[in-house]
């Protein structure tokens, strides 16, 4: 999002992957679940569950440069369904998280280290958050423009990334792809053949319009509207970095999720641990497409839900039912709306 004359850049991080916490040995602590009184489920855990909204006072960040087209691999973040893409910066090879629901890319300190990056401090006074868990008072955060970003045929130059001190990337990602530069391009995912098509901007072809799904722009990420339960609609991010499905305690309550179901687990977020219950939803409904016995994670802490605007954030075990076009449309004002065509996978 870049509005001339604003001193307001809002960057959203809705990095909602969940990983159990063991996965990153040496980094994170297994987290226990939370003790309750119900019988105890096997699919209880600890999550982790990077959210994010980070406001940037003053500062003017300007759009990348983007080139070419390729067909890339996906590859998965080990035991989820969220896809990694590979990336080059000069000699430096790693992999970026493919994440509609980041308005910006980041990158890992590590990836900071070995390419001697120098980047810009953010001052405190111009760093806004709305974060998951409260263990980083002292967080701090720079800027990097990126040398020229490589996906095979794609280039990408001049691409500003955001770096934290406290940032929980798995240690197997160099960084986050975001929306800052997905937009730019046609995205066909496929999650069977485990592919990503990048194609320069097209026009929507007029006869797909009566079955795609409508994409409103809102802070650099696409929002659209979910029936949960057959209640709603109730307005969701799409994302593609997001392994589960996340609804607020109010959507859980419109949708009459029975309560003697909730199993208590805890999530880590972008600075520490908070309380969430996990569930299941008896139908989600996107547009035209449906999926039935959802998994759904409740949050206890709506600051994130709350500050986007949303009731809740779609992920990957939706989608993932699908292929995936995404299409992306700068309007006049410099915003981006866009659209969504879903084709159910074959169970084989």
């Amino acid at each position: 999002m870049n509005h001339q004359g604003s001193r307001l850049r809002t960057l959203i991080f809705c990095l909602t992957w969940t990983l159990p916490l063991g996965l990153w040995p040496g980094r994170l602590t297994l987290a226990q679940p939370v003790t309750s009184d119900a019988p105890p489920s096997p699919q209880v855990r600890a999550e982790n569950v990077i959210q994010a909204i980070v406001q940037l006072q003053g500062l003017k960040v300007p759009p990348p440069q983007i080139q070419g087209s390729t067909v890339l691999p996906l590859q998965p973040l080990a035991r989820t369904r969220v896809y990694t893409v590979p990336v080059s910066v000069g000699r430096y090879r790693g992999r970026f998280l493919l994440d509609t629901g980041a308005s910006t890319s980041i990158v890992s300190p590590e990836m900071v280290q070995q390419l001697k990056l120098v980047g810009k401090t953010i001052p405190k006074d111009r760093l806004g958050l709305a974060v998951a868990g409260d263990d980083c008072p002292n967080l701090q955060a720079s800027l990097f423009q990126l040398p020229q970003l490589s996906m095979q045929d794609v280039q990408v130059q001049r691409l500003s990334t955001l770096n934290f001190s406290s940032t929980v990337i798995p240690e197997e990602l160099s960084g986050v792809l975001g929306m800052d530069t997905l937009k730019f391009f046609d995205l066909n995912l496929h999650p069977q053949q485990k592919a990503l098509h990048l194609r320069p901007a097209t026009p929507l072809p007029s006869g797909w319009r009566p079955y795609v799904v409508p994409l409103q722009e809102k802070l650099g990420v696409m929002l659209a509207q979910v029936k949960v339960n057959d209640q709603g609609p109730f307005t969701f991010l799409l994302d593609t970095g997001a392994d589960s499905t996340f609804i607020s305690p109010e959507v859980a309550q419109k949708a009459n999720l029975d309560a003697s179901l909730h199993r208590p687990i805890q999530i880590r977020g972008f600075c520490g641990l908070e309380d969430a219950q996990r569930n299941r939803l008896t139908s989600v409904k996107l547009h035209t497409y449906q999926q039935v016995n959802l998994e759904t994670i409740i949050l206890s802490s709506s600051s994130i839900l709350s500050t986007l605007g949303v009731d809740g954030i779609l992920g990957q075990n939706f989608l993932n039912h699908y292929q995936q076009y995404w299409r992306f449309t700068p309007d006049s004002g410099g915003q981006f709306d866009g659209s969504l065509m879903l084709f159910p996978l074959s169970p084989n």
